[in-house]
């Protein structure tokens, strides 16, 4: 029951990224599937329901993501490039036109969306914490502090408005918004680490 359930969602996921929310259709969903639409309603009730358990699944398995690279890594500097470079990688997946569509039809959908977002302050605050530690981090800044700042700071730049607005890609934003940030958060130690462990995530 559970993997069914997984399958619909993660091809779910790949219907919304390929099509759009708008074009997004249960009867397209279950033809991709080869399932019919009898049993995709069994599982999710609703179109809405759907959807809103599409982006959750997604949301939730980034975020797992994100916590196997601080696994799998035992430097700061590290975790932040491997974890900045996943990111661009997932967000470059995105029209903007597509988001924007989601987040004007599904408002409340794009409200956890950001709720997603916010509940990986834990993520960075993880990083600083362990930078702190390692003297990457300025003496005078506060990891928690760091990562609650950082979070707003991601969560007002990567709105579809603004991006369309000021014609910016995903990606670039991305880079431009954490180079900009990393060398205000890092020590030059922490600075001459990221250029050095930049070489070696790439």
């Amino acid at each position: 029951m559970e993997k069914t359930k997984n399958i619909i969602l993660k091809e779910g996921f790949s219907s919304v990224l390929r099509n759009g929310i708008k074009a997004f259709t249960v009867e397209n969903l279950a033809s991709s599937l080869a399932m019919s639409k009898k049993t995709i309603y069994q599982y999710f009730p609703k179109k809405e329901i759907l959807i809103k358990k599409i982006i959750d699944y997604r949301m939730n398995k980034l975020t797992n993501e994100f916590k196997d690279i601080i696994g799998e890594h035992n430097d700061a500097i590290m975790q932040f490039i491997k974890i900045r470079n996943h990111h661009r990688k997932f967000s470059n997946q995105f029209n903007l036109k597509k988001l924007t569509n989601l987040k004007a039809r599904y408002p409340e959908i794009w409200i956890n969306i950001e709720k997603h977002r916010n509940d990986r302050k834990a993520v960075y605050k993880e990083i600083f914490t362990l930078a702190k530690s390692q003297s990457y981090l300025r003496d005078n800044l506060d990891p928690d502090v760091c990562s609650s700042i950082y979070m707003n700071i991601i969560n007002t730049t990567f709105q579809p408005e603004f991006l369309n607005e000021n014609n910016l890609d995903i990606g670039d934003a991305i880079n431009h918004l954490r180079t900009i940030i990393s060398n205000g958060f890092f020590n030059n130690s922490g600075i001459k680490m990221m250029n050095k462990c930049e070489g070696l995530a790439s």
